[in-house]
């Protein structure tokens, strides 16, 4: 008897043309994992689709893993050697691992290739500004503008290299480009027309917190210049700074943005501020001055109290997590911890957020101290910061807080640090009692705190001499 034959059925066809509009949909709208898992199919079934190469490399760059971005391009690179997107996409995988020499490289054969599309000088002008060239980025970005007067992030960019290197003339125009890019479209508007510095007679401003509170703490010190204009001033700004800010010059009410916003007959950004009356470096205001309320910050002064003999240092070792670079300014807790082998150091924690388990999970008692569970607003940390015999961190809104108390602050800066510190040098112009320590090379927290600590005990042995 002859045995049938068992037959098995095909596999299904995929449709690799719809597939590959589902990864591009996604990827447009921000799914990434979607995006990923669409693309990955793509290049498993058709290993030679350099459109899905690229489309996977960007996926992965979103999902924050540029390795895998790199590879992605490589294999478009096999494919099609002269491919001038695929050398700028992988400068751009380059650039977020700090491997800036294999970047830059990348991006110039782009150009070599292509030099006719704006987005090529704009990605090498990103890389060249986060290599700390800011000189040479501003040069790459007009580049990209003349190509295309209305590309958004080169202006952006722009702005930022010029102020980087002191040429606030020439950046506050692009600064205004902000409000065009996609991730502040959704930001908070003023609902009232701008004001352009007219006399008010007897009219209002609303001048609002437009980005974090650093950025509020540093515009600030421009209220000066509002007084004699005949009008009445709103401040529009987060929650947590109401306490502290309840007794500024030239402010008749403080609006918070939990609150409904305002009645007013104008309104500006108070980073529109600062760049009207910021001309140059030479022009920058002193820190605005505080006014702390009296009974702030008492539950963490009276821990502090106990430690009076000592040299009292605070600590803060992540800023917000929700910037997008904050992994690069950020460290871990224990970083901080050789510091209190120095005698007569006692660290104090002041960090707040999610970073705090970091805290909770190492209980690092009685080597670190906890107070920043203690506060409750900006007011009461700025209270406890005059406690303080220095601050050590790493950047973030507190700096700013710091620098303006004149509370002594070690301000400890990754590799391509924010404008208001310059690309070099161990001061900020904008605030005379921060020291700034800096990586000297991409990703080295090593030499920085090997240098923190030489300081600090140089610091602790001259307050002990005077002391004696």
């Amino acid at each position: 008897m002859a045995s049938e034959k068992t037959s098995r059925p095909s596999p299904p066809q995929i449709d690799l043309k719809a597939l590959f509009e589902q990864g591009a949909r996604a990827y447009t709208e921000q799914r990434v994992p979607e995006a990923v898992a669409a693309f990955q199919r793509v290049v498993v079934h058709a290993p030679k689709n350099e459109a899905a190469w690229i489309n996977l490399g960007g996926a992965w760059r979103l999902a924050k893993k540029p390795g895998l971005s790199v590879v992605c391009y490589r294999h478009v690179l096999e494919l099609n050697p002269n491919s001038a997107g695929a050398y700028s996409n992988l400068g751009n995988a380059f650039k977020d691992l700090e491997r800036f020499d294999e970047s830059l490289a990348a991006h110039r054969r782009a150009l070599d290739l292509d030099a006719k599309r704006p987005m090529h000088w704009h990605n090498y002008g990103v890389c060249l500004r986060e290599a700390c060239d800011a000189p040479r980025a501003v040069d790459a970005f007009t580049r990209a503008i003349e190509l295309n007067p209305e590309h958004v992030d080169a202006h952006w960019d722009r702005a930022l290299a010029n102020l980087a290197i002191g040429n606030y003339q020439a950046a506050w125009p692009d600064y205004a480009f902000r409000w065009r890019l996609n991730e502040t479209k959704k930001s908070f508007r003023s609902p009232y027309p701008l004001w352009n510095g007219e006399a008010l007679a007897g009219r209002s401003v609303m001048l609002f917190a437009e980005q974090g509170f650093g950025d509020t703490l540093m515009a600030l010190r421009c209220l000066r210049y509002l007084n004699g204009h005949g009008g009445r001033i709103i401040l529009y700004v987060q929650p947590e700074m109401r306490r502290l800010l309840g007794k500024l010059p030239n402010v008749d009410e403080i609006v918070t943005r939990d609150q409904p916003v305002p009645k007013a007959d104008f309104g500006l950004p108070l980073m529109d501020l600062v760049a009207r009356f910021t001309p140059d470096v030479a022009a920058i205001a002193p820190p605005v001055e505080l006014t702390i309320p009296a009974d702030a910050g008492q539950r963490a002064r009276s821990v502090l109290h106990r430690f009076r003999s000592d040299f009292r240092i605070g600590i803060i070792w992540s800023g917000s997590v929700t910037f997008k670079n904050n992994h690069r300014r950020a460290v871990d807790l224990e970083r901080f911890l050789p510091l209190a082998e120095i005698p007569g150091v006692q660290l104090f924690s002041l960090q707040k957020g999610p970073p705090y388990e970091q805290f909770k999970r190492l209980a690092p008692v009685p080597v670190v101290i906890d107070l920043g569970s203690l506060f409750d607003d900006f007011a009461d940390t700025a209270a406890t910061l005059r406690d303080l015999d220095l601050v050590i961190m790493t950047d973030s809104s507190v700096a700013h807080l710091c620098g303006s108390l004149g509370v002594p602050i070690w301000n400890l800066l990754n590799f391509h640090a924010y404008w208001i510190y310059g690309e070099k040098g161990e001061q900020s112009p904008w605030y005379p009692s921060m020291r700034l320590f800096r990586q000297h090379k991409p990703s080295d927290w090593d030499e920085v705190f090997a240098q923190v600590k030489q300081a600090l005990e140089v610091a602790v042995a001259t307050k002990r001499a005077a002391g004696a």
